[in-house]
């Protein structure tokens, strides 16, 4: 029963959700509260597809000054192409992978592309049209099968897609293009050329696994992934570094397994870890595992499936990384729809846990391509940050009492009749911010007081300090910004003692060239641009590697 649902998850978990209030851009760092609010823009740049490939390392114009300090790849992956032939994908999310690299050494920047080589890309490119179906995107039968064959291919529910085009991990000398499906690409981090793909499902018994993976200092990769059957699971899923010659899944196994509500599964983009724990979410955002045949039978779109209850609430699943025991206590919230973490830590006999949360899933159908080729992109809400504070010790005789005991925080937790905890938010700030990133590699799973983010029509790079309640942003008019990625100075002295890079895709290419920018990470004021003047896209997520 599992694997013949297993495809929808992967249809559609390539989720981006970008919606928010407008902020004038500037090419100075501002205070957000100073700005004067403007009409949406177009975000047709986000969309745009590349015509070619850029497969050797070219040189970059510099601006400025690109510290030597920095000795080593920035990586981005999105998609990259929205036409085959004469047809268009449907959603932002569904477009062809494209895979970036930006090579910075001695004060130089050399960039790169390629196309992911899944096999949706080789059937699609050989039928030149789109012959295999996406989220938001229905393929056409293959012009190469004859009747029967594409009688048979309705009944046949594929494993997932394999245009692993959301983000990157990186593991010993190895790379990998990830998606939300079992399937994950090893490429070739100085080509970009696609080596050898890996199907999680031949090691583990799951059916997915995220895009959004945690590492520790010794190598090791937590993940998680759903089975599926009468009731959902979830799975937190260990992944030793593999000896060499071994395969990368080959020391993988289960840290536990968490059972779900119910038949349908709840989606989920990324988790929360901690010194001690990891902390799932489980929100009320559903895949309908009735409704797979009727897309897969009658070729309608995979949009159908996803169901959004608002009357059911979030819970909170906390497990112990050591030994995968999960938490007595259910925490539960109003319900909400989440797609990214910031960061979750332990203070003082709690969890502290923030989100960049939306009240409802309509931003997952307002990243349509039609939409956000727009005049103007009107979204209809946008992520906001919120943190909830878990209390790890219960007091059964609480009752009604504030069960948190940590200072400073609006946070507030209440035991309920049936054992469980309920837990109210507090709003951190009015503002939006998405793609968020921290200083991973010192303050991941540790009290923290910066993270960097994008606003919601991707104008503007924006930080926000989560102790003084305070936000700078940086943008510069007629480009879109990507997910901003810190990088620490050496011997660092603070937790924003480093450098934040984004690549910026420009509004009009031939008016303007594609960039690569050095944000000073304290301020955000600008410290040097590559420019390139070949075909670049936006991108989702990335990650940089240092040089060895």
């Amino acid at each position: 029963m599992s694997q013949i649902f297993v495809s929808v998850r992967q249809q559609y978990l390539q989720l981006f959700a970008a919606s928010s209030r407008h902020i004038a851009t500037s090419s100075r760092p501002h205070s957000e509260a100073s700005k004067a609010e403007k009409p949406f823009r177009s975000l047709r740049a986000f969309v745009r597809s590349a015509k070619q490939e850029t497969p050797e390392p070219i040189a970059t114009s510099i601006s400025g000054e690109v510290p030597k300090w920095i000795d080593g790849s920035l990586y981005r992956n999105g998609p990259g192409l929205f036409e085959v032939g004469n047809e268009k994908y449907n959603h932002v999310v569904d477009g062809l992978s494209l895979l970036h690299r930006f090579n910075i050494k001695n004060g130089q920047v050399t960039y790169q592309n390629r196309f992911l080589r899944s096999d949706h890309y080789i059937k699609n490119m050989k039928a030149n049209r789109i012959v295999v179906s996406e989220f938001g995107t229905v393929g056409h039968p293959d012009p190469c099968q004859n009747l029967f064959q594409r009688v048979l291919s309705r009944f046949k529910m594929r494993k997932g897609s394999e245009n692993c085009n959301v983000n990157v991990m990186s593991i010993k000398d190895e790379m990998y293009a990830m998606t939300e499906s079992p399937y994950i690409w090893r490429i070739d981090p100085k080509t970009l050329e696609s080596v050898e793909k890996l199907d999680i499902t031949e090691f583990l018994a799951v059916s997915m696994a995220t895009a959004h993976p945690h590492y520790t200092n010794d190598g090791t990769h937590y993940n998680m992934g759903s089975s599926y059957g009468k009731v959902a699971k979830y799975n937190i899923i260990k992944i030793d570094p593999a000896d060499a010659g071994q395969p990368l899944l080959q020391k993988s196994s289960i840290l536990c397994s968490i059972p779900g509500r119910g038949r349908d599964p709840s989606y989920y983009h990324s988790f929360g870890r901690t010194d001690n724990y990891f902390v799932f979410v489980e929100q009320p955002l559903y895949i309908n595992v009735m409704k797979i045949l009727k897309a897969t039978l009658f070729r309608t779109s995979f949009t159908d499936i996803i169901e959004y209850k608002p009357g059911n609430k979030v819970r909170f699943h906390v497990v112990n990384s050591r030994t995968g025991e999960v938490h007595s206590t259910e925490y539960t919230a109003d319900a909400f729809v989440c797609f990214h973490h910031i960061n979750a830590y332990e203070d003082d006999g709690h969890i502290v846990v923030d989100l960049c949360t939306y009240k409802d899933e309509e931003g997952i159908y307002k990243a349509s391509v039609e939409e956000m080729t727009k005049a103007e992109y009107v979204p209809t809400q946008g992520s906001k940050i919120m943190r909830f504070v878990l209390p790890l010790t219960v007091d059964k005789k609480a009752g009604i009492h504030n069960l948190v005991k940590l200072p400073n925080t609006e946070c507030s937790a209440r035991l309920e009749d049936d054992g469980s905890v309920f837990c109210v938010p507090e709003r951190i700030s009015d503002a939006v911010m998405e793609l968020p990133q921290i200083n991973y590699a010192s303050h991941n799973g540790k009290p923290y007081q910066y993270s960097y983010g994008i606003n919601g029509d991707a104008s503007e790079i924006k930080k926000k300090d989560f102790k003084n309640k305070s936000y700078k942003a940086w943008g510069m008019d007629d480009y879109i910004v990507s997910e901003p990625v810190f990088v620490a100075a050496p011997s660092a002295g603070s937790e924003d003692d480093g450098v934040v890079l984004t690549a910026l895709v420009s509004d009009d290419p031939s008016k303007k060239p594609h960039l690569l920018a050095i944000l000073d990470a304290r301020d955000l004021k600008e410290i040097g641009r590559a420019e390139i003047n070949v075909d670049m896209t936006s991108s989702f997520h990335g990650m940089f590697i240092r040089n060895t």
